[in-house]
């Protein structure tokens, strides 16, 4: 039986953040920049929700363009996550539509996946039979401990005031492999 692991795109493989705000100051030359975006409604005030939305949108069509490209380390923190014997598995908070960019980005950057899950709901992948959950945003790492599995993601400004809710925030993925790598898991026979 492998073991598994789910990971996030955005924030987590590469940098979201900076495109999203590029695309936002298209919308509003006064937005906020990522430093301060330290809750989840940061964008009230400067747009409205279907600009935001549409901005998240205007990036997932385009994931394929040579603007947006990994973090240096994300080829080799997916290998050595299959090294180590886990099915992994991406799953994105975007439409199922952007499946063929996603895909040809992951494959032109040499992400290794077994399977990806775009959807507006990935925490329904979290079972039983999860071992760890990747990802930026503190409610999915929330609901993935509470599933049971080794909830970590990389530190940024809207999560930091969450990091004792039971999951770990490190500042690179060569950190969050050590910790997965490290890490017993009770479900792994």
């Amino acid at each position: 039986m492998y073991k598994t692991a789910i990971i996030d795109i955005d924030n987590t493989l590469w940098q979201f953040c900076d495109a999203f705000y590029e695309e936002l100051r298209k919308i509003n030359r006064n937005f906020p920049p990522p430093e301060e975006w330290t809750h989840w409604d940061f964008w009230e005030g400067h747009c409205s929700e279907q600009d935001f939305y549409g901005a998240v949108n205007a990036i997932h069509l385009n994931q394929d363009s040579d603007r947006h490209q990994p973090y240096p380390e994300a080829k080799g923190f997916l290998s050595a996550l299959k090294q180590g014997g886990y099915h992994i598995t991406i799953a994105s908070h975007r439409s199922p539509e952007f499946m063929p960019q996603t895909e040809r980005w992951l494959k032109k950057h040499g992400l290794f996946f077994d399977d990806i899950h775009l959807s507006y709901h990935k925490t329904s992948l979290f079972n039983a039979e999860t071992n760890v959950v990747v990802d930026d945003a503190p409610q999915v790492l929330e609901k993935a401990a509470e599933s049971g599995a080794l909830a970590t993601g990389l530190l940024f400004p809207w999560n930091r005031d969450y990091r004792e809710n039971g999951f770990r925030l490190c500042g690179n993925l060569n950190e969050i492999l050590e910790g997965i790598l490290t890490y017993e898991s009770p479900r792994v026979p």
